[in-house]
């Protein structure tokens, strides 16, 4: 349970801050992951092409079941108190479709990333996106 709310948690200060902020503001931290991951994944010009392309779709897409899975969220916490039983039960099932839906598609995407980097870095891929969002939090205690 703790691992969920911090998940939703992160996901929530993700979309605060890029929704609050400006292009220029979502610009300059799009441009400080790519410098960030291409840093700590060490990645060739060759490599780093082949890799954004199939991240940033992998982005795109994970970006819009979160969406889904955030608007269900927050449409439960308003409705609780006056949900069924059975529009409970229809919620958690479309919640655990989403988490399946994201699971999914990390394995796919994971396919994906190892036709262009070895697997070393694909783990490393992984590994970053934690540091970056530990990166981005600190950047936000600063401010």
């Amino acid at each position: 349970m703790k691992k969920f709310l911090l998940t939703y948690l992160l996901i929530l200060l993700a979309v605060c801050v890029f929704g609050q902020s400006s292009k220029s503001e979502r610009d300059n931290i799009r441009k400080q992951k790519v410098d960030f991951f291409n840093k700590k994944l060490n990645l060739s010009n060759t490599e780093a092409d082949n890799f954004w392309t199939v991240y940033n779709d992998y982005q795109n897409r994970k970006n819009k079941i979160s969406s889904e899975k955030r608007a269900l969220i927050r449409y439960y916490m308003q409705n609780a108190d006056y949900m069924s039983k059975n529009e409970i039960t229809e919620t958690l099932e479309k919640y655990l479709f989403y988490e399946k839906q994201e699971t999914d598609l990390l394995v796919i995407y994971s396919e994906k990333l190892r036709k262009v980097l070895p697997d070393e870095k694909v783990l490393k891929v992984y590994v970053t996106e934690v540091e970056f969002k530990d990166y981005l939090l600190k950047q936000l205690r600063t401010k």
